[in-house]
């Protein structure tokens, strides 16, 4: 069985050019599910989805220079902050996202925010916002999160599914390096990953990495086609295969989560997989079809139904399947309670089971995020040098909230603000009460002999 990997991997924010860890779900498929003949249903299911590009779509675009230029103003910087287990200081981790609806309401990766203590967006124009998690759903991999801002640019969703060989490209925040474009092809539409709950992901050699996540897959005419989620690695790195949830299931879930902040998900209680040629000729079917039930799970419909391992899949309510995927598809597409007649293929004969679908457990309970009360000295503690091997100034020992998700480490030494020179605590104090109630302040950072100025949102715009 294909089961995550652990996300591991290091983010260096461009803007504030620190290290920081940034969960990217990763992929890593066993051996077994990736041999040819596990593999040839699948295979079957892709190469038949023909495909028809519009007449006016470039084959090969010169370039996406006005695809990019136009989906940037709607793409955005997410910034979570988590706290470390026995240590002082948080740690901000970086992922991306794009604006789904322009009163404030954005789409970003599920496993970037999950758990996240605190959750901020980083518009295009450089606007700083804290974010609520209004919803999200592990299963597809999509989050929806909520600024309270309005008038936002948005981006148009593609109105057809991309087509294999397809150029596209990919816009987000890899390493931290935001506002990144990738181009590629799409290797392969729909591919269907165990646990995908029949729905097709888009593969594509895009290249991905941590911070990536959650960005927009788009086409060459600037057009949304899906959502940037994993790669195939086992390593965290990109290998050359990446995968992305198709734009329509994006929408889907959005609304699902708009309308009630979770996904009803429709399931019979069992696992299915593809059926091969050798599978057709064990079991005495005609010809590779339908899905082949590996087990049937707890007391669930199937399992009430009397519906057994081995039992072969090949049609629901009368609609003949031809691969594994249609039956995923066709019972992912069902109301949860929906009554469904199956046609079953056992003991070299057809019968029929009718069974009432269920709920899938619903997912992890949504985390409210942390109250947003403003926290002393924008949230670092600072010190002055006490040693001799120290430049003499003022030094941050931990830092967390605001100053986090700007970009100051422990270890920086704060030389100014707003313009203004400080070199003790009692200076910084003194100079943050002069620049007053502003809502960002910028703070002069020397780290590793270079001087950076970082603007701190002291409260949302």
């Amino acid at each position: 069985m294909t089961r995550p990997a652990q996300p591991a991997a290091c983010a260096h924010p461009a803007r504030s050019r620190a290290a920081a860890p940034v969960m990217l779900l990763v992929i890593a498929l066993c051996s077994l599910l990736a041999s040819p003949l596990a593999r040839a249903a699948d295979r079957a299911d892709t190469a038949a989805n023909l495909c028809t590009l519009d007449l006016d779509t470039p084959r090969r675009p010169r370039d996406f220079t006005a695809a990019a230029a136009a989906i940037a103003p709607a793409v955005v910087t997410i910034v979570v902050v988590r706290e470390r287990s026995g240590e002082t200081s948080a740690e901000r981790a970086y992922s991306s996202g794009f604006v789904i609806d322009a009163d404030g309401y954005i789409v970003g990766a599920a496993h970037a925010v999950r758990s996240a203590g605190q959750t901020w967006v980083v518009l295009a124009d450089g606007r700083t916002f804290r974010a609520r998690v209004a919803g999200l759903d592990r299963r597809s991999d999509v989050s929806l999160l909520k600024i309270e801002t309005r008038g936002l640019p948005v981006v148009q969703a593609a109105p057809r599914p991309v087509c294999t060989g397809e150029w596209v490209a990919s816009l987000g925040t890899p390493f931290g390096f935001d506002y990144s474009v990738n181009a590629g092809i799409v290797s392969a539409f729909p591919r269907y990953l165990p646990g995908s709950n029949g729905v097709g992901m888009i593969q594509t050699d895009v290249a991905m990495n941590p911070g990536s996540s959650g960005g927009p897959l788009f086409n060459a005419r600037g057009h949304v086609v899906g959502m940037s989620s994993m790669v195939y690695s086992d390593t965290g790195m990109f290998l050359g295969v990446s995968f992305a949830v198709p734009v329509a299931r994006v929408l889907q879930v959005v609304g699902e989560l708009k309308q009630r902040g979770h996904v009803r998900t429709a399931t019979i209680g069992a696992h299915l997989q593809g059926v091969s040629a050798g599978l057709a000729t064990a079991f005495g079917l005609d010809r590779p079809r339908g899905g082949i039930v590996v087990d049937v799970l707890g007391d669930g419909p199937a399992a009430r139904a009397g519906v057994r391992s081995g039992d072969i899949v090949l049609a629901i309510n009368g609609v003949a399947a031809g691969s594994w995927a249609d039956i995923e598809e066709g019972i992912a597409a069902s109301a949860v309670g929906a009554e469904l007649s199956l046609t079953i293929w056992r003991d070299r004969s057809e019968r029929t089971i009718a069974l009432r679908t269920a709920a899938l457990p619903p997912d992890m309970p949504l985390q409210s995020s942390q109250p947003h009360t403003p926290l002393p000295r924008l949230g670092l503690s600072l010190d002055t040098a006490r040693r001799a091997a120290m430049q003499a100034g003022l030094y941050v020992e931990s830092v967390a909230g605001p100053a986090l998700v700007a970009g100051v480490e422990p270890g920086d030494r704060i030389v100014a603000v707003n313009g203004i020179a400080v070199d003790d605590a009692a200076a910084f104090d003194a100079a943050l009460s002069r620049v007053g109630n502003v809502p960002v302040v910028a703070l002069l950072v020397a780290r590793a002999d270079a001087l950076v100025y970082l603007p701190v949102t002291r409260s949302e715009p």
